[in-house]
């Protein structure tokens, strides 16, 4: 009896480990997919509101003095 339990231990062990070791594939599977798709796509960020403003402000005074060369 004590065998059968420790039979069943060890085979419910290996399962255990097969299927994380074949999750760990899988993931790893989508994550590199993923990375491919994303290879070319700029993210998507957005700046704060006074950040965006200073950038502006710059932009404008950058442009000014190039019309006025």
């Amino acid at each position: 009896m004590k065998f059968g339990i420790l039979v069943l231990m060890v085979i419910l062990l290996a399962v255990v480990v097969g299927l994380f070791y074949i999750s760990f594939k899988i993931l790893n599977k989508v994550r590199q997919e993923e990375r491919a798709e994303n290879a070319g796509k700029v993210p998507a960020r957005q700046l704060h509101p006074k950040l965006q403003a200073e950038l502006q402000q710059k932009r404008e005074q950058e442009q000014a003095e190039q019309n006025n060369k």
